[in-house]
């Protein structure tokens, strides 16, 4: 865990060193134009800029723990993403609204279909610019996180059944979090928060036996909110911390755009040390018009969450690459 906070400190340091090249005066001349210029959207008669790119594609995926996969394979599998934004400034104020999601799936003759990638990210935040403040805002951020359909714990305690061990808000992430956000250009913004609210919330079934009264196979079943710290009988876990997220949007050569996604989370309650990350990448290579290669990695660590194959113990760092060639369509 330590190597990966390294890692993360040196990465942001970088970049806010990188942030400070160009001059302040010329990127705050350019800000709002790009917003424009790169999404091709012009506000309509309330003010809202508004747009999404919807993408469909085959990929290589490979996995590390990654529980929504439900399993450590690499595999050709079809998959779809939908990267949708909303924003509207008035005076001082901006509200900006921003939908992620991705979905895949694979069919085998032998294992039938199986999801291998499945992630909903929904952020808002609500900001006010003081007067004589350049880069920083006063910023009310709120996000939640989850997947949409169920995964499964495969050849589940030595047989050939599965066991279902996440599902829309099983978990779910959500985050309250007032703080001040600084955007020094146009494609880099840091948010950060000292004091933060967020709940752990696994519903549709906080139990979620395979067997009858959590009896399979004469073995004792692990209730399925216990693997992510969450008492079942609750179905959620309330939290208080500190919370930062970094993000970038940039054009990195002709054609090729990177996308990043940081947000880090200690609970001051239980364990503070012990920092919350994930890390998504994305590496977007346009070939044509509608025609694109696409490399995706994300990074996950928590460590309420359990190793559904020996509960007692954290599942660690979860990995998830992907690879993909697709089509692509602004809307």
């Amino acid at each position: 865990m330590k190597r990966i906070l390294g890692l993360l400190a040196i990465t942001l340091l970088g970049l806010q060193l990188n942030a400070q090249d160009a001059s302040v005066k010329e990127i705050q001349n350019t800000t709002s134009k790009t917003v424009k210029v790169e999404e091709g959207k012009k506000p309509n008669k309330n003010g809202w800029i508004r747009g999404a790119n919807l993408s469909f594609g085959l990929t290589q995926i490979g996995n590390k723990n990654w529980v929504a996969a439900g399993g450590d394979e690499f595999s050709l599998s079809a998959a779809a993403s939908l990267n949708a934004f909303a924003t509207r400034t008035w005076g001082r104020y901006t509200w900006e609204n921003a939908l992620d999601v991705n979905y895949g799936l694979v069919n085998t003759s032998t294992l039938g279909v199986r999801k291998v990638n499945d992630r909903l990210d929904l952020l808002s935040k609500y900001s006010y610019k003081p007067k004589k403040w350049k880069n920083t805002t006063l910023t009310l951020l709120g996000q939640l996180r989850s997947q949409i359909t169920s995964g499964y714990q495969y050849d589940y305690f030595g047989t050939t059944e599965k066991r279902r061990n996440s599902g829309f808000f099983a978990p779910a992430y959500v985050i309250v979090s007032p703080g001040i956000e600084w955007k020094p250009n146009s494609w880099f913004s840091l948010f950060g928060s000292p004091l933060s609210a967020r709940w752990v919330i696994v519903s549709n079934g906080a139990y979620s036996y395979a067997g009858q009264g959590g009896i399979f196979n004469d073995q004792e079943e692990t209730p399925l909110a216990t693997l992510y710290g969450v008492n079942p009988a609750k179905g959620h876990r309330g939290e208080f911390g500190a919370f930062v997220t970094a993000t970038i949007k940039k054009d990195i050569f002709k054609n090729t755009s990177y996308y990043s996604k940081l947000d880090l989370y200690s609970n001051y309650i239980k364990g503070p040390q012990n920092v919350d990350v994930f890390w998504t990448n994305q590496f977007k290579v346009r070939l044509a018009k509608w025609l694109n290669v696409n490399y995706q990695l994300d990074m996950l660590y928590d460590d309420d969450v359990k190793n559904p194959k020996n509960p007692s113990s954290s599942i660690g760092l979860q990995l998830l690459s992907t690879f993909g060639i697709g089509v692509s369509f602004k809307m």
